[in-house]
């Protein structure tokens, strides 16, 4: 999006954070009236209990004085509702006859107070008092703004989501390159741009101006032929200056318009699976029990495991499979194997059948990741391969951001059960929307060789030291420990501390924001330096040195600490380490296909997010927290230790850092 675009994303960007902004002071200037009704509701119906019991001793003939136990009636209520700070049971003198306080009650706290009469034949003997205390209502209010700041970075992403969908409607497309051309031209750069089929005055003014730069080029073609022509040295400067300034023979590298629509049912797709991210583990642990032997904590893990052991496996073979049916149309059939999944996962009875749905839900995310990647393979060749493939990648990142924590906040207002039937809904809004957004299909000549990685080609490229140690000792560890810690510690340790799903939700929404804003830079620095193992080993160490956090600083900003240092630290390591998969790939093995490698790449990184959860509810349920924390935190520092070794003292030097790449 360029100069026509912004305006209008600023201008609804600015209007829709007013009107946010507006909504959420309306609501926190009147949390505490909204908040007390029901505090004080629920300390009405604690005080009439004790109240009760008490009267009806008095009725039996025992003095109030001498009532054996209050304290401990009192002491149980107050365990049961531990968000007050105390229940005092006292004379119309003031004198408290029995108490059960909080230990983090403050002194000097001006409270609120529930207060029930003790009646005995319509006379005032006592009173019971339960306390509310201040620090309730402010925790509620701050909880109340982190949900209001986490909905207004939502709507807007979606908002933008959105808006990018319509500028890839066909008018919108016409009407966007239209602008683009006409700013192109403002700038002096007479590059073509990719051609516009859409009806309408917006398409064929494009056209037009297409036409017009194509004469432009053809008479800087043949004015250049006549420079050589006529063998004339000033002529052939000239003509050669005209073309650096005005750029007219050069190519945009841009993908097809149309590809950009891809992005919206993409998003959709995924944001579906991102809601379920931070209440899944806790979920799955009211449907799990020990059998077989396995602890609870193994148990739990078995669905995530299922889920990233099918698309890992799955993946390799899908793309032949989308290239016969189509790949408009297997991401279809995606979407509804998927939709499947999630409104069946709101209706199981038991772990089986979660298992059974969930297998559903990861056949269909693969087929629709499989199939979009074909599709933009499709619509681009190697000079904008990696901008159309930076669309499936913003697709996943921004859905990973708005997710957890709409997920979590959903899964605590509505329930958990009727979040997945949301999911459900927005993966069918993503159907509707492939209608018009998926584009036409582009059929290309099949490439020679195998269309999927073979246990003897796999056996090839892992032959090959420098590539062995980079899938083993950054690729692998990096998936293991990102599912370890982000798709199952985290959410499950939190959970069962008491944290509520909006809290797990806020916590792991870090990783994604880390993911978005220094992933762009990185790969422009690393790309400009050329030194990517430093990146990748540098980023592998820091993600071993994450588990400590937990460690040193209490629930959640220990969790908080090592979500957001770990995606810190495979926001150095991503794109420079998928980077030297292709470089090594093509220094080691020339005669491979390209894709093959990353193939391979990409299916022994993938295990490492069905082995990442796995390894971890062992090591959870045996030895507790801490130790898996330790275990996972080891296993990619002895990757790091690996890689560093193979790369740096072993015999194959080529996989030392990479010569800068020319042209």
């Amino acid at each position: 999006m360029r100069r026509l675009d912004r305006p209008l994303l600023v201008i609804l960007g600015v209007m829709l954070v007013a009107a946010l902004l507006f909504i959420s002071w309306r609501a926190l200037d009147s949390a505490e009236r909204l908040l007390l009704p029901e505090l004080d509701r629920k300390a009405s119906v604690i005080g009439k209990s004790v109240a009760g019991l008490l009267e009806e001793a008095v009725d039996l003939g025992i003095p109030l004085a001498d009532v054996v136990g209050a304290d401990t009636v009192l002491r149980e209520q107050l365990t049961a509702s531990p968000e007050f700070s105390s229940i005092e049971i006292s004379l119309a003198s003031g004198r408290i006859l029995a108490e059960a306080r909080s230990p983090t009650t403050k002194a000097g706290v001006d409270p609120f107070r529930v207060v029930t009469p003790i009646l005995v034949q319509g006379e005032e003997l006592a009173q019971v008092s339960v306390v509310i205390p201040r620090s309730l209502i402010e925790r509620t209010v701050r909880n109340i703004w982190l949900d209001v700041s986490i909905v207004l970075l939502a709507s807007l992403l979606v908002t933008f989501e959105m808006l990018a969908m319509v500028f890839n409607t066909e008018t919108g497309r016409a009407l966007r390159g239209l602008g683009q051309r006409l700013v192109s031209i403002g700038r002096g750069d007479l590059r073509q741009h990719a051609k516009i089929e859409a009806p309408g005055a917006f398409g064929e003014a494009a056209r037009m101006l297409d036409q017009r730069i194509e004469v432009l080029g053809a008479r800087q073609r043949d004015l250049a032929a006549r420079a050589e022509k006529q063998d004339d040295p000033g002529l052939i400067e000239e003509v050669k200056n005209l073309d650096r300034r005005f750029q007219i023979s050069l190519v945009r590298e841009e993908p097809p318009p149309t590809l950009a629509a891809i992005r919206a049912p993409l998003f959709l797709f995924f944001l579906a699976e991102e809601l379920t991210r931070p209440f899944l583990p806790s979920f799955i642990s009211t449907l799990a029990s020990p059998f077989a032997g396995l602890s609870r904590e193994v148990v739990i893990s078995l669905p995530i495991v299922l889920f990233m052991a099918i698309v890992a496996i799955l993946q390799p073979f899908l793309n032949s499979f989308t290239e016969r049916t189509g790949r408009r149309r297997a991401l279809r059939i995606g979407i509804v194997v998927a939709v499947i999944g999630f409104a069946g996962s709101a209706y199981v009875g038991d772990l089986l059948q979660f298992l059974i749905f969930r297998s559903f839900t990861a056949v269909g995310y693969a087929l629709v990741f499989v199939s979009a990647q074909g599709a933009i393979i499709d619509g681009t060749d190697r000079q904008n391969r990696a901008r159309g493939l930076s669309i499936l990648v913003a697709a996943i990142f921004v859905a990973a951001l708005c997710g957890p924590p709409v997920g979590g906040i959903l899964a605590d207002r509505l329930g958990e059960r009727e979040t997945f039937l949301v999911s459900a809904t927005l993966a069918l809004m993503a159907l509707v929307v492939t209608r018009f957004a998926m584009p036409q299909e582009i059929r290309r000549d099949r490439l020679s060789g195998p269309s999927r990685p073979s246990l003897g080609l796999i056996l090839k490229v892992l032959s090959k030291p420098a590539l062995a140690a980079l899938l083993f000792g950054c690729a692998f560890p990096a998936k293991l420990i990102l599912a370890a810690l982000v798709f199952y510690l985290v959410p499950l340790s939190m959970a069962d501390s008491g944290f509520d799903q909006a809290a797990i939700g806020r916590v792991l929404t870090l990783y994604a924001l880390a993911m978005i804003i220094l992933v762009p830079t990185v790969s422009r620095f690393s790309d400009r330096m050329g030194y990517r193992p430093a990146f990748v080993l540098l980023g592998a160490l820091i993600s071993a040195s994450a588990v400590i956090q937990p460690l040193i600083w209490p629930a959640p900003w220990g969790e908080a600490a090592m979500v957001l240092q770990l995606g810190l630290a495979q926001a150095l390591s991503i794109t420079p380490q998928s980077a030297l998969v292709g470089e090594l790939g093509r220094r080691h093995l020339p005669d491979v296909p390209e894709g093959m490698v990353y193939g391979v790449f990409r299916l022994v990184e993938r295990s490492g997010n069905a082995v990442g959860p796995a390894l971890t509810a062992v090591v959870l349920g045996a030895y507790g927290l801490n130790s898996a924390l330790v275990v996972v935190g080891a296993v990619s520092a002895l990757g790091a230790l690996l890689y560093l070794a193979a790369a740096g003292m072993g015999g194959d030097k080529t996989s030392m850092p990479a010569q800068r790449e020319t042209g």
